[in-house]
């Protein structure tokens, strides 16, 4: 079996003067001048008094409105969310273009709480899913480029970035909002630019960490396992008297029966309670995916950490017998328009996958010295880039075996630079995610 490769790249504070007018009044020797000189002096102090009490008023309307305007675009913004018509936000927000610039956390949270909530009844559920397990061809390439959710989707994200309200959101390999009016880039600034052919020792010398560490390696967990419960058995057999081979055909039924009608659920649960640590490896393993997809401005809609979640989302094929284990949607509107042929495909399509789908292996390299999952990742990326070949046109004339090990070295090596450059939003993703944090809560920990 080809043993994937991964990859690297050459990657006011205000100042409130108050102006004191010092008036020095030479005391009269006549009572009459001082009543003479006194009365413009208290006229002027009125003048000013009335001025002074004039802009306070003003200032007082002003906050008075500014607060029922605030209070008004909350109301209705939140009208907006209860449909769950993404059209119906985004043609509010730029129509409050000013309000918008000044989004509360809390309101960030329940747009992308909108964004779940119609991605999940979408029709389209096939989009760009990622999976720590193994991966079907269906999974790896098929993209729905005609969803009209999701282009919503995709262009509420950009609507946001737009207004300064999601700076990290397409940092990387995106160019600039226009309101920066910055010149665009020539190409995607990746961390390492260059050449793009990543040789093991290249990998290890970019990215300080061993080629074997971002090769995902088998545990021989389930080797173990079985061997133990069949101990087991013979034990409970030789103990009570039962059939030792009735014992073994229960357990092989249950585990079947398990599989195909929530999809190893159970056996799931069994093994997160034998190996505790395995829910924060798959936290940390999916947190590398949604910040790459994030990073390279490739809108998140959502993430599920477990089978049982899986089984209730339908952007996860949330049915019996195909639910993943873990796993997280993007959408990718350039490549899903590309694949479809509405577009040619372009190589830094292909390139921000790849970095996408190694997002997992990395992070789980850095956070643990290993990769222990990510096997589907490899070969899903393997698959897909194989699928690329009748159609590669200018972006690669064809993807051959030492190719394919290439661009995952390539992508690996791009990912592992990216999490470390951005290592304090890959903590705060992963504090949130394993508080449980939905979608919105999860960004505004990223931002």
């Amino acid at each position: 079996m080809m043993r994937p490769i991964l990859l690297l790249l050459a990657c006011k504070a205000c100042s409130s003067f108050t102006s004191v007018s010092r008036v020095t009044v030479n005391r009269p020797l006549h009572i009459d001048s001082q009543r003479q000189h006194s009365i413009p002096a208290n006229n002027s102090f009125n003048k000013q008094q009335s001025s002074t009490s004039t802009t306070h008023s003003h200032s007082a309307l002003k906050a008075t409105v500014d607060q029922e305007e605030s209070v008004s675009f909350d109301k209705e913004l939140s009208q907006r969310f209860e449909s769950n018509n993404l059209q119906q936000v985004i043609s509010y927000l730029q129509s409050h273009a000013s309000s918008t610039k000044s989004l509360t956390s809390n309101q960030l949270k329940s747009i992308f709480e909108a964004i779940e909530v119609a991605t999940v009844q979408s029709d389209e559920n096939t989009v760009n899913k990622r999976s720590i397990e193994d991966a079907t061809i269906s999974s790896a390439v098929e993209f729905r480029a005609l969803d009209k959710v999701r282009a919503e989707m995709s262009q509420l994200y950009q609507l946001l970035r737009e207004e300064g309200k999601l700076r990290v959101f397409g940092a990387i390999g995106r160019s600039p909002p226009s309101s920066l009016r910055l010149p665009p880039p020539s190409g995607p600034i990746y961390p390492t630019t260059g050449s793009k052919i990543i040789t093991p020792k290249l990998l290890e010398t970019v990215t300080s960490m061993e080629m074997m560490s971002l090769t995902p390696q088998p545990t021989n967990f389930l080797l173990y396992g079985g061997a133990i419960l069949a101990s087991l058995e013979a034990v409970v057999s030789l103990m009570y008297g039962i059939n030792f081979n009735f014992l073994v055909v229960t357990t092989l039924l249950l585990a079947l029966a398990d599989q195909i009608l929530v999809s190893g659920a159970v056996f799931e649960t069994a093994l997160r309670i034998v190996r505790p640590e395995m829910t924060t490896r798959i936290t940390k393993h999916e947190a590398g995916h949604f910040l790459c997809a994030y990073l390279l401005g490739c809108p998140v809609e959502g993430v599920v950490l477990s089978t049982w979640a899986a089984l209730q989302d339908g952007r996860f094929a949330g049915r019996a017998g195909s639910a993943v284990s873990a796993g997280t949607s993007y959408y990718d509107i350039d490549l899903s328009e590309q694949i479809a042929g509405l577009k040619p495909l372009t190589r830094d399509s292909i390139d921000r996958y790849s970095i996408i789908v190694m997002g997992g292996i990395a992070a789980e390299a850095m956070e643990y010295g290993r990769a222990d999952g990510g096997a589907g990742d490899e070969e899903a990326l393997v698959r897909f880039l194989r699928s690329l070949n009748p159609r590669s046109t200018n972006a690669v004339s064809a993807w051959t075996p030492e190719l394919i090990r290439n661009q995952a070295r390539w992508g690996a090596t791009q990912a592992v630079l990216l999490m470390k450059e951005y290592k304090p939003c890959y903590d705060a993703l992963v504090d949130a995610l394993e508080r449980g944090g939905d979608l919105g809560q999860c960004i505004v920990a990223i931002e």
